[in-house]
């Protein structure tokens, strides 16, 4: 029995690390220091398979939370904790920080995401739409840049109205849209 629970427990660590986690940290065995731990396991979670890079360079807490929980199977972490391992994240200078957006969205985000490169980026497809529809009518909305960058369309909202106060867009509010 004992050599079953072995192969069942190797078995179970590399279903884990196929996941991308390479162990289930619990509060018990790192005591006072499992915050920074789960932060540096965190930040290595969502750099494996470029999980956050794919995402466009950030991702929203929610969805941390719940791709996180979902690869560590049955040892899942709290809200609460999450946030803690987070919020040390920039503390630690592990490349990764939380950044609050002005209408209160929540994201973890890469710190080499810029912001103005976005912008541009949301400028050109922008231009790519006005020359396809080959009038005055064009433009891109929240749901276009969702599905071009494969971000979800809260994020794509954000980065939209960045944009729009870094001074790269400008909305239409028209019940015509031109």
């Amino acid at each position: 029995e004992k050599v079953n629970q072995d192969k069942d427990t190797e078995k179970l660590v590399e279903m884990m690390e196929n996941m991308g986690l390479q162990s289930a940290l619990t509060k018990k065995q790192a005591g006072s220091k499992y915050h920074k731990l789960l932060s540096r396991e965190l930040v290595d979670f969502l750099r494996r398979k470029d999980r956050l890079s794919t995402a466009g360079g950030m991702m929203t807490l929610t969805d941390v939370y719940c791709l996180f929980n979902r690869a560590r199977g049955t040892n899942m972490i709290s809200p609460d904790d999450l946030l803690k391992a987070v919020d040390m994240m920039q503390e630690l200078k592990l490349g990764i920080s939380r950044r609050e957006f002005s209408s209160g969205v929540v994201v973890v985000q890469d710190d080499e995401f810029d912001d103005a490169v976005m912008a541009q980026k949301l400028t050109e497809m922008a231009e790519q739409s006005m020359k396809a529809s080959e009038s005055t009518v064009g433009g891109i909305t929240a749901t276009d840049v969702s599905k071009m960058l494969k971000i979800s369309a809260l994020l794509a909202t954000e980065q939209l109205r960045n944009a729009e106060q870094l001074g790269f867009l400008c909305r239409d509010t028209t019940i015509e849209g031109y």
